[in-house]
């Protein structure tokens, strides 16, 4: 789940691909000019940490969710 670079045009559109069923989080840093794209996981928190109001770090505390059982 590493972060992967994407440029964003001028008219803040940028291209890439959607896959079916995948949930993606975008983070543009602005005090940089950077912009990021990563996998958010199914079942838990994807948290963007930033150091000076700059984009730093992704942790992801990633979790299982069991199916309910009927009574």
């Amino acid at each position: 789940m590493k972060p992967k670079t994407i440029t964003i045009n001028d008219d803040f559109t940028f291209t890439g691909t959607l896959e079916p069923g995948e949930l993606r989080v975008i983070v543009l840093d602005g005090n940089n000019g950077t912009a990021h794209t990563l996998d958010a996981p199914n079942h838990g928190q994807t948290i963007i940490q930033t150091v000076d109001g700059s984009f730093t770090r992704v942790d992801h505390k990633i979790g299982y969710q069991f199916k309910k059982t009927k009574k």
